[in-house]
């Protein structure tokens, strides 16, 4: 018990006695500021985005639907019938892909249109009505972003990262009837 006491007294000794001078101190305290600010800069600079790499896009005729879209080269079906064909182009790295989906029912009106693009709890961001079609915009929801089209007898929903906001439109909008 005696040995606990004087291993206690001697460290509690060193740690009083071997403390850091006022220089090392002061020279601890700008490193731990310089590392603060420089913390806070990172945290409030903007992020870095590349360029997305350009998509080449395919006249693409949807059968089941009697329709076609420009599509990315290299879709894939992932499910086809009367009711919807869905489309997969995955990205490069693997986590993203463009998605889109043929439906087959349309809205006729602006607010119907709306309900059905948010029907999952998502946000308009832009609407728009233009030669019989009416095209919506969602937020973005984390990192994607959902277009649709509604055109005279079928809907194109276009999903994808955010950043690919103009190639989703593009893909959209070029849904026509097909003979």
């Amino acid at each position: 018990m005696k040995f606990f006491h004087l291993l206690w007294i001697c460290t509690a000794v060193a740690a009083v006695g071997c403390g850091r001078s006022d220089a090392d101190r002061e020279a601890f305290q700008k490193a731990m500021q310089s590392s603060r600010e420089a913390a806070s800069a990172a945290a409030h600079a903007p992020a870095a985005t590349a360029a997305p790499a350009p998509i080449k896009l395919t006249e693409t005729a949807v059968k089941d639907m009697g329709v076609s879209l420009d599509l990315p080269e290299g879709s894939k079906i992932l499910a086809a019938s009367k009711l919807s064909t869905t489309y997969s182009y995955p990205l490069k790295g693997g986590l993203f892909e463009i998605n889109v989906q043929i439906l087959g029912s349309t809205e006729k009106t602006l607010d119907k249109a709306k309900g059905m693009a948010t029907a999952l709890g998502d946000k308009v961001l832009e609407a728009n009505e233009k030669d019989g079609t009416i095209e919506i915009v969602n937020q973005p929801t984390g990192p994607l972003q959902t277009v649709y089209m509604f055109g005279a007898t079928r809907t194109a929903k276009c999903n994808g990262p955010a950043k690919q906001l103009d190639v989703l439109k593009e893909i959209c909008r070029s849904m026509k009837a097909t003979p």
